[in-house]
């Protein structure tokens, strides 16, 4: 049986869900600030993505997700429209300003949705959404987001 926090109203047994959220944040910060602004803007050969441009992916994603991931917390079984990416990065400037002004931006998203995970009670954590057809619960969808940052991540430090 799960158990709650009875001060905060937290969840105990999703709390490592949460707390993924936090940690890839730091990586990601991490790796990005290892970076000046021109390693992040330097092109790639064919079609790989510069470090800039998975930085900006991750920012239409963070904020796509964490939109997602509170209609899963507040209504039933909503669907995750498709993301029109490049659309997305070009109106809100993503390959224009510092890195780390987006970083800052992507640190603020991820901040709203911890702030939300860490009062949803541990039986909300079992309601469905569905992404591209396919419906999770929201300890899934918790877990890809963290796994998809953490992946790109990972691609940006390889691009060095």
């Amino acid at each position: 049986m799960s158990r709650i926090d009875f001060v905060t109203g937290a969840p105990e047994k999703y709390a490592h869900l949460v707390d993924d959220l936090i940690q890839v944040r730091t990586e990601l910060r991490e790796v990005v600030s290892s970076f000046s602004e021109a390693e992040m803007r330097l092109g790639r050969s064919g079609d790989i993505w510069s470090a800039r441009r998975t930085l900006a992916h991750i920012g239409v994603y963070v904020h796509v997700n964490g939109v997602f991931i509170h209609r899963m917390v507040t209504t039933t079984d909503p669907q995750r429209m498709p993301v029109r990416e490049d659309w997305e990065i070009q109106r809100r400037g993503f390959m224009n300003g510092s890195s780390l002004g987006l970083l800052d931006y992507i640190d603020r998203e991820i901040q709203e949705t911890v702030g939300l995970l860490a009062h949803t009670p541990d039986a909300a954590w079992g309601r469905r959404g569905i992404v591209d057809g396919n419906s999770r619960s929201l300890r899934q969808r918790v877990a890809s987001h963290a796994d998809h940052i953490r992946d790109h991540t990972d691609q940006i430090t390889v691009s060095k």
